[in-house]
C-alpha cells in the first residue's frame, strides 16, 4: 500500500520527461482508487491526492500541446523554405 506524502508539483516541473510524467500520473491515479476505496472521497488525502493528479495531467496536456505547436512551427518553416526555395528555382 502507497502513503500520501505532501509533495510539490512545482519543485519538478520543468524536469519531467514525457514518459515519467505519465507513469507519475498512472502511480498517482492508482494510489488515489487505493485511498478513496478507504476513505471517504471528501478526505483531506483523497482530495489533495486529486488536486496533485489534476496538476500532473494539467502538465502532461501543456507539454504535449507545447509540441504540437513546435512541431505545427516547424512544418510552417519547411513549408516557407520549399515555396522560397522553389521561387529562387523558377527565376
Amino acid at each position: 500500500m502507497i502513503f500520501y506524502q505532501a509533495y510539490s508539483l512545482d519543485d519538478h516541473r520543468s524536469e519531467y520527461r514525457e514518459d515519467e510524467l505519465f507513469m507519475t500520473i498512472e502511480s498517482l491515479r492508482c494510489e488515489l482508487l487505493e485511498v478513496a476505496q478507504q476513505r471517504s472521497l471528501s478526505d483531506r488525502a483523497v482530495l489533495e491526492l486529486s488536486e496533485r493528479l489534476d496538476g500532473y495531467i494539467l502538465l502532461a496536456q501543456n507539454k504535449m500541446m507545447e509540441s504540437l505547436r513546435n512541431r505545427n512551427k516547424e512544418a510552417d518553416t519547411r513549408a516557407k523554405s520549399m515555396i522560397r526555395n522553389k521561387t529562387t528555382f523558377q527565376q
